[in-house]
């Protein structure tokens, strides 16, 4: 008998026993589903921060004072966010040394250093008409503007060198916060009237927020924060040819002999997009492992469900079993036959339980949670549910296939 032959007989076999096999099979439906719904999430999560940070400009470098904004850079104080900066940033900060211009100019020295754009931000009180509201200002270099922000101007145009009473708003501010066509319009910010040129494109990024920012000229910022020594944040675009993680690493080592500092006592940080990039991701792999963790219970569970119907199903043929060694089949065969049926088993429960995960997905995505369900997984699925099947009924088929001829045809 061959090993086509033993599947449909393995096949049969369960076809006999559907209400038994079918509540084995759910366990590993309900496992396999659980598995590739949740390691979706970290896998959609994954490609939405790529996204993300695709937009931002692979080239573009920031450096911002405190070692401990590192982790905010990602809620959108870095890479053309609203930079803080400590007082003269108007978002309180650290008392650690501040970046100055002298230092941001002084980053020009470094080969690979195409445009350094030293900003100044702050929280300020924003007016137009009757409106009144809160919003972030950032004075930003001209020449250096709109590339450090990692977007484009869609109306309008860009600022100057000799603009001091011009701004640019970002998408939301004029599609939502002021909601009507702002070019040509006059604002006031700290009670210093300004008058609206361009408006920058969507920056498409969860972790920026060039899109609810006003931006002016770096001299207009300097006059209206009074501030002429300290800078916010400094953004860096590198040249064509070279390495950001590079030009990165020199900055790193400048600004460390500006400050005195070492490794150790750094007091300033010097993000790239690879380093965010990298970061997020091994927080979004390790939650991918925690959730698969999770779930993989209720494939152990689905596991032990199929053994136990194997045990109860080499009891209930144990007659059968000895017919088939009367007939001259070897211990291998039948053990075969009785692995053959829990490892379908097990294919069924995976491919039902794929099916599922991808209705699991869809809700998912409606509850606006971030879901991908990828070919791997999809094989991963399979092959771990066919896998648990086979292992599952291994000593349920060593126990059939240990079954004497005699003892096996007087059993009743």
């Amino acid at each position: 008998m061959n090993d086509l032959e033993l599947v449909q007989l393995a096949v049969n076999s369960l076809r006999h026993r559907s209400l038994r096999s079918w509540l084995a099979i759910l366990g590993i439906v309900i496992g396999v589903a659980s598995v590739i719904s949740l390691i979706s999430i970290s896998v959609g999560l994954n490609a939405s921060i790529q996204k993300n940070l695709g937009g931002l400009g692979a080239n573009i470098i920031t450096i911002s004072s405190g070692e401990s904004r590192a982790g905010r850079t990602f809620a959108g104080e870095g890479f053309g966010g609203p930079q803080g900066g400590g007082p003269e940033g108007g978002q309180g900060g650290t008392t650690t040394q501040q970046i100055t211009f002298y230092e941001a100019d002084a980053l020009y020295r470094i080969p690979g250093v195409a445009k350094v754009d030293a900003r100044l931000s702050k929280n300020v009180r924003v007016a137009y008409r009757d409106r009144n509201t809160s919003m972030t200002v950032i004075g930003t270099d001209p020449s250096a503007f709109p590339d450090s922000t990692g977007t484009v101007i869609i109306e309008g145009r860009t600022l100057g060198t000799g603009d001091l009473s011009s701004a640019v708003l970002g998408y939301s501010v004029q599609a939502q916060t002021f909601n009507e066509s702002m070019i040509n319009k006059q604002i006031w910010i700290n009670g210093t009237p300004f008058r609206v040129v361009g408006v920058l494109n969507q920056s498409g990024s969860t972790f920026s927020g060039p899109d609810r920012s006003i931006f002016i000229s770096q001299r207009a910022a300097k006059k209206l924060f009074s501030q002429n020594e300290n800078v916010s944040s400094v953004i860096v675009l590198t040249a064509n040819g070279y390495n950001p993680d590079t030009v990165a690493a020199n900055m790193t080592t400048l600004l460390q002999n500006l400050h005195h500092v070492t490794a150790d006592t750094q007091d300033f940080t010097v993000t790239t997009a690879s380093s965010i990039q990298s970061t997020l991701s091994s927080v979004s792999n390790t939650l991918a492992l925690f959730l698969g963790a999770i779930a993989s219970i209720s494939l152990v569970v689905g596991g032990i469900g199929v053994a136990n119907a194997m045990f109860t199903s080499v009891l209930e043929q144990t007659r059968y079993i000895g017919l088939l060694k009367s007939l001259g089949a070897r211990n291998r065969m039948v053990m075969k036959l009785f692995i053959y049926e829990s490892g379908v088993m097990g294919l069924v429960g995976g491919v039902l339980g794929v099916s599922l995960s991808f209705m699991g997905s869809a809700i998912l995505e409606n509850f606006g949670l971030p879901s991908q369900i990828t070919l791997e997984l999809v094989l991963l699925g399979l092959g771990f549910s066919l896998i648990l099947g086979i292992v599952s009924g291994v000593i349920p088929a060593r126990n059939a296939a240990s079954v004497e001829p005699v003892e096996a045809l007087r059993y009743e």
